[in-house]
């Protein structure tokens, strides 16, 4: 067999085997964005499930602590001491009571700030993103511009078949031929990390979805505190 029929026959399996790559390439994006789109959706529900938790049910828990120390309060002056004893019992009632408010709050601003050094964190990460995101984008635009100089190459007249020869096919078939070895390492890669991707976004909807309902589940809590504490404050005697 001649070296041109055996380069044709190479290039009709490389044919084949680069429309199959194409699939599954094809396949890798399709799943990419469903993987991106889960991510997104996550993200969103995320800043939900914080904005309901922290701007919501804290709000009205901590305003329940106000009024449970509001009535505390009132109790303790509504109370007509006797004698000392009885006055200074009702004072260190009332020290006690302060006590009990700044040692929770303290510990409050100890959870905020340990939670704000964690979104510190998360900020500075998801800024490296975004800067990846940007070099990734300058990537196309390079891979662009360059294929862009080819094609105008290859009309000022660098496309010269004439000049070709079994030898410098062959050269450019084995080319081919690595090249393909090589990508399909890669498509083989990233679908391992595509089916990773997707299963750990689904688990995190799933955890979102859980704490959606806490989060639902606390508020009901909250509330149910507040009537108790409106039917405390109905039975302080003035």
């Amino acid at each position: 067999m001649s070296k041109t029929k055996i380069n044709a026959k190479a290039i009709k399996a490389n044919r084949k085997r680069i429309f199959k790559i194409d699939a599954e390439v094809m396949t890798n994006k399709a799943n990419a964005y469903i993987s991106r789109s889960m991510i997104e959706e996550n993200r969103l529900m995320i800043l939900s499930n914080y904005s309901a938790a922290f701007l919501g049910n804290r709000q009205l828990a901590n305003s329940n602590t106000d009024e449970v120390f509001e009535n505390r309060k009132t109790i303790l002056d509504n109370y007509n001491a006797q004698n000392d004893v009885e006055e200074n019992y009702i004072n260190a009632q009332k020290n006690k009571a302060a006590l009990d408010f700044l040692k929770h709050r303290s510990a409050l601003n100890t959870s905020v700030l340990k939670i704000s050094e964690e979104m510190a964190t998360i900020n500075a990460k998801l800024i490296a993103i975004n800067k990846k995101i940007m070099d990734a984008n300058q990537l196309i635009v390079d891979f662009n511009s360059k294929q862009i100089a080819e094609n105008k190459s290859l009309i000022n007249g660098s496309l010269n078949p004439k000049k070709a020869n079994p030898a410098s096919n062959a050269k450019i078939i084995k080319g081919n031929s690595s090249n393909m070895k090589q990508l399909e390492k890669n498509v083989k890669n990233n679908r391992k990390m595509m089916t990773d991707l997707i299963s750990k976004s689904q688990k995190n909807a799933d955890d979102l979805m859980s704490n959606k309902s806490q989060i639902k589940q606390r508020r009901n809590s909250a509330l149910a505190n507040r009537a108790k504490i409106l039917a405390n404050k109905s039975l302080i005697k003035f």
